[in-house]
């Protein structure tokens, strides 16, 4: 490579930058997302692009193209600030560090560039639009596999009592920990485990995963609700849909949402 570098990008339909593993974003040198037509653009600068380039193929990550372009070396930190945009999600918007604050209503920041979430993802709008619509001041919340924790700092700031946050991933867990803190917010109990890991049951249970998870796990999730309580469930695809309301009976379906190829619920428990 020389003194130049090699951007690689991959265009993918969108919220596919949420949903890469933990394994792309430590091959990618870091990622930034732009709005490409009715998909986006992938945008990174690897140490190594062949390696990059062969996981994407082995890992079948599902991007429609692939580009690189060989660049004369540049300041890609900032380039990401320049670049970056913030997130409106309903009432919420996710800002990066350096975006000042003062806009109206509620406001999250998230350093970028990493992975488990920056606001994009339909499953995590779905989430956010479900929040607004359930009553958070004053109840108990448990966010499990909270990633960067948009949905966990939401809940704060929405007023509940007590937020727990959960992700068995320990680089999403260092995620949390660093959101909570640009976010000033010390009352998150954050714990990098699995759902046996916080006891109890809470008002409101957040659950964006995968349909994989939530046929593997429901019956413990569902057992974390408390009578009268809410869950909210987001991730599934549409392909899963119709088979995601039974793993959680006996709770209630009291509302589901959709956002493209994406869908949330709403349970009631008791």
């Amino acid at each position: 490579m020389g003194k130049g570098m090699t951007r690689v990008d991959l265009f993918a339909d969108k919220g596919t930058e949420e949903v890469l593993d933990v394994a792309f974003y430590a091959l990618s040198g870091g990622v930034w997302v732009e709005d490409e037509g009715a998909g986006v653009r992938i945008t990174c600068y690897p140490a190594d692009p062949d390696r990059l380039l062969a996981y994407v193929r082995e890992a079948a990550v599902p991007v429609r193209d692939i580009k690189t372009t060989e660049e004369e070396k540049r300041d890609y930190a900032a380039e990401v600030r320049r670049r970056f945009r913030p997130v409106r999600i309903g009432g919420l918007t996710v800002l990066p560090p350096w975006r000042r604050r003062g806009g109206k209503g509620r406001e999250i920041v998230i350093e970028p560039g990493m992975a488990f979430g920056t606001g994009r993802h339909e499953s995590t709008k779905l989430m956010a639009a479900m929040m607004d619509r359930i009553t958070i001041r004053g109840r108990t919340v448990l966010d499990i596999g909270s990633g960067s924790g948009i949905l966990a700092l939401n809940a704060s700031l929405l007023g509940a009592s007590r937020v727990a946050a959960i992700d068995h991933d320990p680089v999403a867990a260092e995620a949390m920990k660093k959101g909570c803190a640009l976010n000033g917010r010390s009352d998150i109990l954050l714990v990098c485990g699995d759902i046996d890991s916080v006891k109890g049951v809470f008002d409101v249970v957040l659950a964006n995963l995968d349909f994989a998870s939530f046929k593997k796990r429901a019956s413990e999730i569902a057992r974390r609700v408390a009578p009268g309580g809410r869950l909210l469930v987001s991730g599934v695809e549409e392909q899963n849909a119709e088979n995601l309301p039974p793993l959680f009976s006996p709770l209630t379906l009291l509302e589901h949402r959709r956002m493209r190829d994406w869908h949330g619920f709403v349970f009631g428990a008791g």
